[in-house]
């Protein structure tokens, strides 16, 4: 599929639960997503490298851990394991990769992780 076409799905087509999870066009619709987020990304980096300072490296230091984040979630379509939970293996949701679509984990188990984290933090206040 090349790329014009691809934008079209994007603009045209809108995963559904009813259909088989992470079909081809699940996963092209997805690695179209993912591509526009890193390209974006990759676009206001040129921005933010021309003015070296301690909010702009804290910037840029975000934007390029999201930008592995988005590589890892393009390697994941491409080994055909995106969209699954890396803690139980389950279907993370087409729902919430829409809203998320660098989410690893499913509700489920993100509230568990949430919950863990929550009851060992220790607050230094």
């Amino acid at each position: 599929m090349n790329a014009k076409s691809l934008l079209v799905l994007l603009e045209d087509y809108i995963p559904s639960e009813n259909e088989e999870y992470m079909n081809t066009k699940h996963l092209e619709y997805f690695h179209v997503k993912l591509q526009a987020m890193l390209d974006e990304l990759e676009r206001q980096e040129l921005q933010f490298y021309s003015i070296a300072d301690d909010e702009n490296e804290k910037l840029i230091k975000r934007r390029k851990e999201k930008k592995e984040k988005i590589k890892e979630a393009l390697e994941k379509i491409k080994l055909g394991t995106y969209g699954y939970c890396e803690g139980t293996g389950e279907e993370i949701g087409i729902k919430r990769l829409e809203a998320n679509p660098l989410a690893i984990y499913c509700i489920e188990e993100q509230e568990r992780i949430e919950k863990e984290r929550s009851l060992y933090s220790i607050d230094d206040d």
